[in-house]
């Protein structure tokens, strides 16, 4: 090798060496960043500080807090998500009031306020589209949090050290024009509105009393705070150390439109810690010659320079963690001014990032999307899924209709729709060939929203199946109109609160004979397989089942006699009880007395939907319609309606929802009784099992599943058996139902890329759009279930042949390579081909045989009807079919098809890694380590090797290998 030669061998070594080395350094910085999608977390700080100027112009700090603030989710987040924030090094609040999310909330001393505001928080350029953060693109829901009028001329607010000029006028941010209502509303000497700047540009001043039209507030304001959205500005708590913390519900577009925020639209959570408005009241920062004056331009006297002052540096008039009472909060420490620009100074702004909605496919897509109706239990996965789907080239476009799961069975049987989500098996079988292809894997669970009796929220909560059974069938008293009139009931407790089994399975929480709502469960009225599962659950555990049919507890509580030996399970929980209150209840309540009804159907009062008994469970939200407002005046006014939001330290209500929407709302969710060592004897809590609803319980609960109909299910009996002591009961499997006969090729390729994309990205568990959320089980191997994964291969190839086949659950899947491989295009015979039948072929081979007028055998269903029986083997692929003159692909028909568009392939991404990224920081280190050393013994060869031969004989032959090696890089 020539010396020239050599040098740029070298060189190219010492280069590898060198980019090596950078991507050692920046590898880890680029697994941060791939990481920090995944939720997201951040924390943050601030320096808080509070600021006085006297007379002669002399600052003096008076307050310097390091608050650090921590966000546990900014990335991927979704609308009406709760996100956990929790605080430290803030000043302690007093003057605390119930619900730190009510506009009363406001007036508390040193609140940790947070905000959900529209904008990028910068000084420089904003981004194009992008609006600039400022108080007034942030929301709050009541006109008081927005309007701050006084009959004073010196409101602390208008001596904020920190405030510009024009701000420290007498009224500020008042509406150049208002509307002749506001004639009637006597001005006030001070007034300081905060306008809220909608998105698209709408400004709603609020200003005094906007309920009779003075001047229009953002349409989901709610100044009454009752119904509609809650709010979700928080005026926090900081407790005596200066740590505090508490749930913040983001809202995206869908649930605010005023705020706007959204994958394309950003927004932040502001935080604001309160430690007092920086003060000066002599206007030593005012431009000279500018002194504050009253509404009418007279300079504000030394008198009252010297009360605003005063006024300006008060520090509270209550100790730390005090309750509100009839004092009169400091205005310079309140929440309500956490938009004055000393206070704002002091905000830590943490950007949050939205998963893009569905509602993107409608602007990406102009392909109608494919329809597939049933269980509530996947509205999460498929929120996830949609948007990945139309914003994938090789996916397609399409809509979950949530509907009930029966219906859903009914229709994909009749061939009026393509594909259910179900749960439950069909009661009397499908009457078509079908495929059950395991989906997901989650659950039901029981919401719930309770504060203990230190008035703050419940944590943990154990529930057993009678518990829930004496909810579900209104079996406790619940009012003194009951107790003392009822025929079957009246000797039960008032509510759970009350019942010794209860108090036994959670001690420590209050009781109580005032909580309607804890006489009752809240679940959908709509038919559900959640439903089903739980009456499942109930059905099979041997204490519920023996209440059921009439065995009292050991307490003596018994069940109401409109459910006496009531069968399960159903998949819609009907309200029996028909009995009415007496005449004496009615003359005293006119709302009753206008339109009587079964009163306990108002206690166990159903909502329409299940998105209404998780926003019920998330904002503490009373179902129970027993309350009359009437107004005194108009006798047609008389409805009963429901309690609604409970007040913080007295709540207590429980629902029925998915796991899924418990997790993505952050539910409180209770633990299941598994197994009881005492059934047959006196009542213990030792030895009773109860599950949390978490990815353990799920995975042994995966392990209880058996054949059954043409798929798995639960086998309840076992939960309470010691092979169920770990499994939650709750657990639902959940399956796509779809034809293998009849669908047109292109809806059939649609929907085996669908279980394509199920069984492997779609089971990777993530935030992200195309992850499996929260409160799902991985369909896979690791997971336990093997079986179902691999049935779903064997799912794709049915589906895809259209042949009729349906194979049994124990057949050898086809590869995946093979069955979801969309590339190849088919080519359609140009006559007829008979429909084959499902065979019972025992080997792995085995194709479907053709037979046109045979019809598939059944297999016994748990209701002894008959259903169809799955055949075995894999199932040959599909041959083509026939595009309509339109393009839309038609049903295939008996005359002569014309070749199928080719399909684009689905990319599974799952489990790709670089090289890079398969090396690794030490891999890239040593690999750098290297070419460093053999560009050195490349570049210095000639000088090396005389020195080695120098040293003998030894040295001489340490050198002919080496220019051997050397020769050998050459060629």
């Amino acid at each position: 090798m020539t010396g020239r030669r050599r040098r740029q061998v070298a060189h190219t070594l010492f280069a590898a060496a060198l980019l090596a080395s950078c991507l050692a350094v920046v590898a880890p910085a680029l697994t941060s960043s791939a990481r920090a999608v995944d939720g997201g977390a951040v924390t943050r700080t601030v320096q808080a500080t509070r600021v006085f100027y006297d007379r002669d112009g002399n600052a003096a700090e008076v307050v310097r807090q390091e608050v650090e603030l921590q966000v546990a989710q900014t990335t991927e987040l979704r609308g009406r998500q709760e996100i956990h924030v929790a605080w430290s090094g803030a000043v302690p609040t007093g003057g605390v009031v119930g619900d730190p999310r009510s506009s009363d909330a406001r007036n508390q001393e040193f609140p940790f306020v947070l905000l959900q505001c529209r904008g990028v928080d910068t000084t420089g350029s904003v981004p194009d589209g992008q609006t600039r953060l400022t108080p007034e693109t942030c929301w709050t829901q009541t006109s008081p949090e927005r309007y701050f009028p006084a009959a004073s001329h010196t409101p602390a607010w208008r001596f904020d050290a920190d405030a510009a000029p024009e701000d420290r006028a007498a009224v500020v941010g008042r509406p150049a024009t208002l509307p002749p209502a506001c004639s009637a509303i006597g001005e006030q000497l001070t007034a300081r509105w905060l306008p809220f700047r909608a998105a698209g540009g709408t400004t709603y001043y609020g200003g005094p009393d906007p309920g009779v039209g003075c001047t229009p507030q953002a349409p989901e304001s709610d100044d009454a705070e009752s119904g509609g959205m809650p709010s979700n500005t928080t005026y926090g708590i900081t407790g005596a150390d200066g740590t505090g913390a508490t749930d913040f519900a983001v809202w995206t577009a869908a649930e605010n439109a005023s705020l706007g925020c959204s994958a394309a639209v950003d927004c932040a959570l502001v935080a604001v810690p309160i430690v007092g408005l920086s003060c000066d009241a002599w206007g030593t920062r005012l431009p000279a010659g500018s002194p504050q004056t009253t509404k009418a331009g007279v300079p504000l006297s030394t008198s009252q320079l010297t009360t605003a002052d005063a006024t300006c540096r008060r520090t509270g008039a209550y100790a730390p963690g005090a309750p509100r009472s009839s004092t009169t909060t400091d205005q310079a420490v309140r929440g309500s001014l956490w938009w004055s620009p000393s206070n704002w100074r002091n905000r830590i702004t943490v950007p949050l990032g939205f998963a893009q909605t569905g509602a993107v496919c409608d602007a990406v897509s102009k392909e109608p999307p494919l329809e597939i109706m049933g269980s509530t239990a996947l509205n999460e996965l498929t929120a996830s899924w949609r948007p990945k789907f139309c914003t994938t080239d090789g996916l397609f476009t399409f809509t979950h209709v949530q509907q009930a799961d029966s219906l859903a069975r009914t229709l994909v049987n009749s061939g009026e729709i393509d594909a259910a989500l179900t749960s439950a098996p069909k009661a009397s079988g499908y009457s078509r060939p079908v495929v059950q292809a395991p989906l997901a894997f989650t659950g039901f669970a029981i919401a719930f929203n309770i504060d203990d009796a230190n008035h703050r929220r419940r944590e943990r909560l154990n529930l057993n199946a009678r518990l829930v059974a004496k909810l579900l069938t209104t079996s406790y008293a619940a009012d003194p109109v009951v107790r003392d009139n009822h025929p079957s009931i009246g000797g039960n407790p008032y509510n759970l609160t009350l019942d010794p089994e209860f108090r036994a399975l959670n001690p420590g929480l209050a009781q109580s004979s005032n909580l309607e709502a804890a006489a009752a469960l809240q679940l959908s009225s709509a038919s559900s397989d959640l439903t089903w599962a739980l009456t499942s659950w109930i059905n099979a555990d041997p204490e519920a089942r023996a209440w059921l049919d009439g065995t009292p507890d050991p307490w003596g509580m018994t069940v109401n006699a409109n459910y006496l030996k009531v069968a399960l399970p159903v998949d819609n929980w009907t309200n029996r009880d028909a009995w009415i209150a007496p005449q004496s209840y009615q003359d005293g309540n006119a709302c009753y007395a206008k339109s009587p009804t079964p009163f306990m159907q108002l206690i166990g009062n159903q909502p329409g939907s299940l998105s209404t008994v998780v926003l019920d469970m998330q904002f503490a939200s009373s179902a129970v319609s027993t309350i009359c407002r009437f107004d005194g005046y108009d006798p047609t006014t008389l409805p009963l309606r429901t309690q609604g939001r409970q007040t913080v330290g007295y709540r207590f209500v429980l629902g029925l929802v998915s796991l899924s929407a418990a997790r993505r709302y952050n539910l409180r969710t209770a633990a299941l009784q598994t197994t009881a060592s005492d059934i047959d004897g006196a009542f213990t809590v030792a030895g009773r099992t109860f599950v949390e609803p978490d990815l353990a319980g799920l995975q042994a609960a995966a392990g209880l599943l058996a054949p059954s109909a043409g798929t798995w299910a639960i086998d309840d009996a076992k939960i309470s058996t010691p092979a169920g002591r770990a499994a939650y009961p709750g657990a639902v499997p959940v399956s796509a139902v779809i034809p293998t006969r009849g669908l047109d090729q292109a809806t059939a390729t649609k929907l085996a890329k669908l279980l394509c994309y199920s069984r492997a990205e779609g089971q990777v568990s993530g935030p992200s759009n195309g992850q499996l959320p929260a409160g799902y089980l991985p369909v896979t191997a690791a997971s336990g279930l093997a079986a179902q994964s691999d049935y779903v291969l064997s799912a794709i190839a049915a589906v895809r042949a259209q042949a009729g086949a349906v194979p049994s659950l124990t057949a050898t899947p086809p590869d995946e390579s093979e069955v979801c491989d969309f590339t190849a295009s088919t080519s359609a015979s140009p006559t007829p081909t008979p429909t084959p039948t499902p065979t019972s072929s025992p080997t792995a081979s085995a194709a479907p045989t053709a037979s046109p007028t045979a019809t598939p055998t059944a297999e016994p269903s748990p209701t002894g009807t008959p259903s169809p029986a799955p055949a075995s083997g894999p199932v040959v692929p599909p041959t083509g079919t026939v595009p309509s003159a339109g393009g839309k692909p038609t049903k295939p028909s008996s005359g002569p098809s014309e070749p199928p568009t080719t399909e684009a392939a689905t990319v599974l991404t799952a489990g790709e890694s670089s090289l890079f990224g398969r090396l690794g920081v030490p891999g890239l280190l040593l690999l750098a380590l290297g070419c460093a050393l053999a560009g050195t013994l490349v570049r210095w060869f000639e000088p090396i090797s005389r020195g080695v031969a120098s040293a003998g004989p030894a040295g001489r032959g340490l050198a002919r290998r080496g220019r051997s090696t050397v020769r050998r890089w050459r060629r």
